[in-house]
Order: C-alpha cells, then structure tokens, then sequence
C-alpha cells in the first residue's frame, strides 16, 4: 500500500512552545494528522481515522488476514481509479455511528453518480453454479480475485452507519461493480444501516453468499436498486429503495444466474431470500417494474410497499420463476401495490395478477394515491407512512428470531415514523 501525506503534520506543542496555545485556543496538545493518499494492497492492519481525510487515488484491495480499521466520522474520497475491494479472508471493519456515519464519496469539485468505482466485499460463502469460487468480473486490469466457498458463516467485517455516494464507474470493465457490491459473503459479516446515493448501474449487488442485512436505503441508481443472484440467502429487513430523479431500471431485480438463460447452476442452493418491511419507489420514466423475478428465483418477502412504478409493479418471468411460484418456493405476501399498472400479466402461462391477489397471500393491489406515502422531492427522502396510511394494518409479524425486529407491524420499511434513517443519511445532488 502506498500512503503519501498530503500536508505536513504538526505538532501543537512546537508551535506554542511552553506558552499554552494550546489551552487557548481549546485544543488539546497533540499531533494533527494529514490527509493521506491511499492506493494499492493493504498487507498489515491499518487504520484510516476521523480526524484525516483519506483520498483513494486508485484501487484499494485489502489482502487475506488483514482488517482494516475506519473510525466513526472518517471521510475517504475517491477518485476516477478509486475502489476498495476486500478479499476472502480479509476483514473491514467500518463502524460509524448515528452522529458520525462513515462516507465513502467523489473526490470530484462537482460530484456525479459513476465517479469512482465503489465498493466490494469478496467472501467465502458460497456462490450458486461455482462450488469453487467465481471469478469476479468487474476489477480494473491487473487486479483478480476468486470469490466464494463452502463457509456459509464466513465473515468480511462489519459495515454500520456508512454511505457510499456517486460510486459505479465502469468505463474500462466488462461488468459493473455498482456502489456496493457483496460476492459470496457470509452470514458472519454485519451490514446494517447502509444508505448506496447517485449510483451508475447497481446499487446494491448480492451475489450468492449468507449475509443478512438491515436498515438499507437506495437513493438513485440507474439500473437496479436492490439486485440480487448466483444464490443469495440472507435476510433483509428495513429496506428502502427509491429511483429519485435518476432514470433507473427496477427496484428490485431478483435472479439465479448472471443472464437471464442462467437458471439453477450445480454446486450450492439456489438463490433464497426472507424480506420484511420494504418500500419501492420508482418514477415515471423508469424502464422497467419495480419488482422484478426472474431466473428461477426462490424468496419469500412480506410487507413490501411497491409504489409509483412508471412501468409495473411485479413481473414474474420465465417458466423455472412461475414454477416456484406456483410451489410456494417463491412468495409475496401481506404486501401493498400501489401503481398506476401494478402487475404486468406479460406471459400467457402465468398471471402475476391473478397469483398475487389470490386470498391466501393478503395482498392489496391500490392506486399511487393510496400508498401512504408522502409527496417524494429530489430532497430528503421520507418512507414514514401519513396517518391512517392502509400501511398502517395488514401486516404480519417478522419472526422473533434475533435478527428481525418483531415489533414491526407495518408494511414498507417504515411505520408513522422512522428514526432509523435519519440523522446519518443525506442526499446530495452533486
């Protein structure tokens, strides 16, 4: 790893002499740190601190056996060339606070989404079609990693309180790594309140893997919010999905393979989700349905709010996906839709209005003017429900499990209030 100080560290206590300099001007004696120019393997632990700002000047990539450390409040920005990846038996451990979140963000004078490349979690848990490992396909030339196992508990570190803005650049790559992607991580890696702003492509990328997560928030992205494949079992919970003013594709895209011919590949179970409390909001021009399963995905989600879907709301594609469907391998329910067109109906052999209606699930299938929620502006983002919202009932009680949160009797990620995305989130256009 290449560290280069930006600016010269000064040592208070020089400056002052014995006079108390210090004391007057209120600041403790010490050592300021400089900003630091980062790029290349981090071999050894380290840590990137608050009180220094940290430029990526190229890809980062945290090798095996090593943790790096990031300190609440710590801002590192990014250049054109600027990534972090973090191999299989490497740890990050960011954990930012309510008051300090942690910001991953464009070194650019005027921030645009795609400035820098994002961010990677590369674990060890396993990847569907590749018992092996899985070749990542979304690196600059010159860096490889092989990612996923047979450790479904594998952990990568822990991510809380930390947002990751104007990330995805692609230009030279022959994939996307979106703003936050996760290739077989493991259900030991905590990933909890995580906002992905102003995203090129993905935002949220799961590949396979067993992590968990909860409290995401999307805001902007120009394919797919929360994208997921090769395998994904996790849970989610509190998650919340809005296009904004970019032009995106859906909120959801849910598969089994990388194209939409990759079905059920040998080697691990296919992909399996359990979702509570979600909210999708898509926009007029959008280019395709908010929630969209395909692949012969499995899943089952419960109290989703979809909403404001300029094309439709759910679309259930191709025979191995109606199938699990119809088996119950796949499911929706206790859910509200609430668009203009809210179920595709796109292919003779299944009617996703017909199966999302049928009494046993509780669906509600609404206007965009019953959604409960409140007019949406390219400022702050707010997923709490108006009162008397029919958000409001209807739900079904997440499982008592140690993860979910089984006070949660709303649908979408967020009741009349929602505490749990304020304070540490922002939404900057630039």
């Amino acid at each position: 790893m290449r560290v280069r100080p930006a600016n010269l560290v000064l040592v208070l206590g020089a400056l002052a002499g014995a006079t108390g300099c210090a004391s007057v001007f209120g600041i403790e004696e010490g050592v300021l740190r400089p900003s630091i120019e980062v790029s290349g393997s981090i071999r050894k632990d380290t840590t990137w601190y608050a009180d220094q700002t940290t430029i990526l000047t190229g890809y980062v990539v945290v090798e095996s056996g090593t943790t790096l450390t990031i300190e609440p409040g710590t801002r590192i920005l990014a250049h054109t060339e600027g990534g972090i990846l973090v191999r299989p038996g490497a740890r990050i451990v960011a954990r930012g606070t309510k008051e300090a979140p942690i910001v991953f963000t464009s070194a650019a004078t005027e921030r645009s989404d795609g400035d820098w490349r994002g961010v990677i979690l590369c674990g060890r848990a396993p990847i569907n079609g590749a018992p092996s490992g899985r070749k990542l396909d979304v690196l600059p030339p010159g860096i490889n990693a092989t990612c996923g196992g047979t450790a479904e508990d594998d952990s990568s570190g822990e991510l809380q309180f930390v947002r990751i803005e104007f990330a995805g650049r692609n230009d030279g790559l022959s994939g996307s790594p979106g703003g936050f992607r996760l290739e077989g991580v493991g259900s030991g890696t905590v990933v909890e309140h995580v906002q992905v702003h102003r995203t090129e492509d993905d935002a949220i990328d799961l590949r396979g893997g067993t992590v968990s997560v909860k409290h995401i928030l999307v805001t902007g992205y120009e394919d797919d919010g929360f994208d997921w494949a090769l395998g994904w079992r996790g849970k989610g919970q509190f998650i919340g999905v809005v296009m904004g003013d970019m032009q995106g594709d859906t909120g959801i895209q849910a598969g089994q393979g990388t194209s939409d011919s990759e079905v059920d590949g040998a080697g691990s179970a296919p992909s399996d989700p359990l979702l509570y409390n979600v909210t999708l909001v898509g926009m007029a021009d959008q280019f395709g349905p908010n929630v969209k399963l395909r692949g012969g995905t499995r899943g089952r989600m419960f109290d989703m709010l979809v909403a404001n879907a300029g094309d439709t709301g759910l679309a259930i594609d191709e025979t191995p996906t109606h199938e699990n469907a119809n088996a119950g391998l796949l499911d929706i329910r206790h859910s509200i839709f609430a668009n203009d067109d809210n179920f595709e109906d796109g292919e003779a052999e299944f009617a996703e209005s017909d199966w999302a209606t049928e009494p046993v699930r509780n669906n509600r299938a609404l206007t965009p003017d019953e959604s409960g929620l409140p007019l949406f502006t390219n400022g702050p983002v707010y997923l709490s429900l108006v009162s008397g919202a029919k958000g409001l009932s209807g739900a079904i009680a997440p499982p008592d499990d140690g993860f979910f949160d089984p006070t949660a009797l709303f649908v979408g990620a967020c009741g009349e209030v929602c505490p749990d995305f304020e304070g540490w989130t922002a939404f900057p256009d630039r």
